[in-house]
């Protein structure tokens, strides 16, 4: 069971050692909590401590940035700052006065303190840059936020310098406080506060800035977005103190810290500039010696930082069962990783691009279903590549979202003329992004759907095509020869009548008939009968000449269609048939069957009016070989 603030203030209050501001600053702490206190009382009674006095004048000047009209007395600071402000300034100077050197050994005072004005100076330019929180304010609570460890490091010197050697992680140490004291050094911080009536959100951010993701604050809330400028402020400080050595992890920490703020790489290098260079004033203001800070630029490009542990992410319906592949094209890298990041968490297959240009390279190599782009880039934006995309056929259908900080309805409004298809603000909240990637998700299965759907029609039509050719092929093909039939034949010769009526052609054509092919069946079996006709058809085939259409006309006949051919030549061609089977031999059991064919020729001439009479013509010429002897050729009038 946890402990109240209450009682873990009682507990710390027993030793009589729980550091607490003395003297005029102590006085002035009682005297703002009083009802109708004065400006003029504060102001009389900060007097009484020249050096007091002196701080928070040179406080007030550099937390107001030397405005024009610089602060020169106590009056004029109480004036600009406000009571609270003022007496949470006066808080900070006299703690730091009172507690730079303490029994606990392996407590370092100094690096303490050096760690806290640097996470209030950098929380003071967030705070200001954002607009999220009076930045004096913000820069009280950077000071005073890890004053728990400063307490745990009066109350409990030995106990306190024992874990330290045990424990260096954050967590770690928690956890270690928590066995050992019943409550944590961040829940110290915040019962502190509480006892210094601090307003609950202070509190609050100081219990829970270095371990933002417990929190539970609502993500994008204007208290969320100030407690990870806090905890970006402590990374940096850690960073800085390390220098040199300095871990992957630590940079890593930053950036993704950075990125969640959607604060780009650059931005972060020259508000971490301005801070070293404050740094040096109010070192020497609160008395801290000079500080030495390196410059982050060189640890930032010195090493690739490694992907920070994520967070465990919501599960998402949809989200994390469909997979995509979705291309991130972002110039910052902290922000590209971190969006990567959260990708590759839910399952997603991610590329990665620096600009436009990049970007279109990967997308050739990848085919991303789903493109995540920030607005503005070096060499192609993202509304160019926006519209690039869209250009290309292969892309049209790829989902585009834009990452971006403007919210100007003209630029939203370009940013969907250009082809866009959604967009998300900067700083990227883990829930709204995978919100809007669910959305995204539900327009890429569709068009996958729609894509097999259309696939699927087309195969279906293709297999039906193929099979109505197969069914025409069938029904228009003799099943035993597989020569045309005659229903192929009257159509093909249709066809060519039809032609010659329209131009000076030509048209003949041939009735064949085998030779005493009933007598084959009835002597040699159907069997036997039904190979003579194949090898007939096949040697008829074989020997026509390349107009000429051979077909299976019924029973032993044949119809041999001769476009553009007289009765001459069509005759020379009957011969040439004829002399081909009548070499034929069909084996059997004592000997082979002689083959012969009786051949009837006709030629379309200017009397006849239908297709009938060319082959009635054919047929009686047939009937006229058959007569004379058979296994012969008539071409007549």
């Amino acid at each position: 069971m946890s402990l109240t603030p209450q009682q873990i203030i009682d507990k710390l209050k027993i030793s009589g050692r729980l550091p607490t501001p003395k003297g005029v600053a102590l006085q002035v702490i009682e005297l703002t909590r009083q009802d109708g206190v004065s400006n003029h009382d504060l102001v009389r009674l900060i007097g009484v401590d020249p050096a007091l006095s002196q701080r928070v004048v040179k406080a007030a000047n550099a937390l107001l940035g030397h405005v024009s009209r610089p602060v020169v007395t106590i009056h004029d600071a109480v004036t600009v700052l406000g009571l609270r402000a003022l007496r949470q300034l006066v808080l900070g100077i006299a703690l730091i006065a009172d507690y730079r050197h303490g029994p606990c050994a392996n407590f370092d005072y100094i690096r303490f303190w050096q760690h806290s004005l640097l996470t209030a100076l950098t929380a003071r330019q967030l705070a200001q840059q954002a607009r999220l929180m009076a930045p004096e304010e913000v820069f009280v609570l950077g000071l005073l936020g890890q004053i728990g460890q400063l307490a745990l490091a009066t109350v409990y010197p030995q106990a306190f310098s024992d874990l330290l050697r045990q424990h260096e992680a954050e967590d770690s140490l928690r956890e270690g406080e928590r066995a050992q004291f019943g409550f944590d050094h961040a829940e110290v911080a915040a019962a502190l506060l509480e006892d210094m009536s601090f307003p609950v959100l202070f509190q609050a951010l100081a219990r829970d800035y270095r371990t933002p993701q417990k929190s539970g604050m609502a993500e994008g809330t204007r208290e969320w977005r100030l407690l990870h400028a806090l905890s970006l402020a402590g990374l940096l400080a850690d960073v800085w103190l390390a220098g040199d050595t300095a871990s992957p992890r630590q940079i890593g920490s930053v950036h993704r810290a950075a990125a969640e703020l959607a604060i780009e790489e650059n931005e972060l290098l020259k508000l971490a500039t301005n801070c070293a260079h404050e740094a040096q004033e109010w070192s020497g203001l609160l008395g801290m010696g000079s500080l030495h800070l390196p410059e982050l630029a060189p640890l930032f490009a010195a090493q690739e930082t490694p992907p920070a542990t994520l967070d465990p992410l919501p599960y998402v319906p949809g989200v994390h069962d469909y997979k995509m592949r979705v291309l991130v094209v972002e110039d910052d890298r902290a922000i590209r990783n971190l969006m990567e990041q959260w990708l590759s968490a839910a399952g997603h297959r991610v590329s990665v691009a620096e600009d436009g240009i990049a970007a279109l390279k990967m997308a050739e190599l990848h085919r991303p279903q789903v493109v995540l782009t920030d607005w503005h880039m070096p060499r192609m934006d993202g509304i160019a590549l926006s519209r690039e995309l869209r250009r290309l056929p292969q892309h049209r259908d790829a989902y585009l979202i834009a990452v971006t900080v403007e919210t100007s309805p003209d630029k939203l409004i370009e940013a969907f003329e250009a082809g866009v298809d959604d967009y998300l603000l900067k700083p990227l909240v883990p829930k709204l992004f995978f919100a809007r990637l669910c959305a995204a998700q539900r327009v890429v299965q569709l068009q996958e759907e729609l894509a097999f759907e259309r696939e699927q029609l087309v195969r279906f039509s293709n297999e039906l095509s193929a099979a109505n050719e197969r069914l025409q092929q069938q029904a228009l093909t003799d099943a035993l020869t597989d020569l045309p039939n005659r229903r192929f034949a009257m159509e093909r010769l249709e066809q060519e009548w039809a032609l010659t009526r329209r131009g000076d052609r030509t048209l003949s054509c041939m009735m064949l008939d085998i030779d005493h092919f009933k007598a084959i069946n009835d002597t040699y079996g159907h069997q036997l009968g039904d190979e003579a006709l194949q090898q007939v058809a096949e040697t008829l085939r074989k020997t026509a000449r390349t107009q000429d259409v051979v077909c299976r006309y019924g029973g032993e006949e044949f119809l041999v269609i001769c476009p553009d051919s007289a009765a001459e030549a069509a005759y020379q061609a009957a011969e040439r048939m004829r002399l081909a089977v009548e070499s034929l031999r069909v084996p059997t059991a004592n000997g082979h069957v002689p083959l012969t064919i009786s051949i009837g020729v006709a030629q379309k001439d200017g009397v006849m009016t239908e297709m009938s009479e060319l082959i009635n013509r054919a047929d009686d010429n047939l009937y006229t070989a058959k007569t004379q002897g058979r296994n012969r050729t008539v071409c007549g009038a």
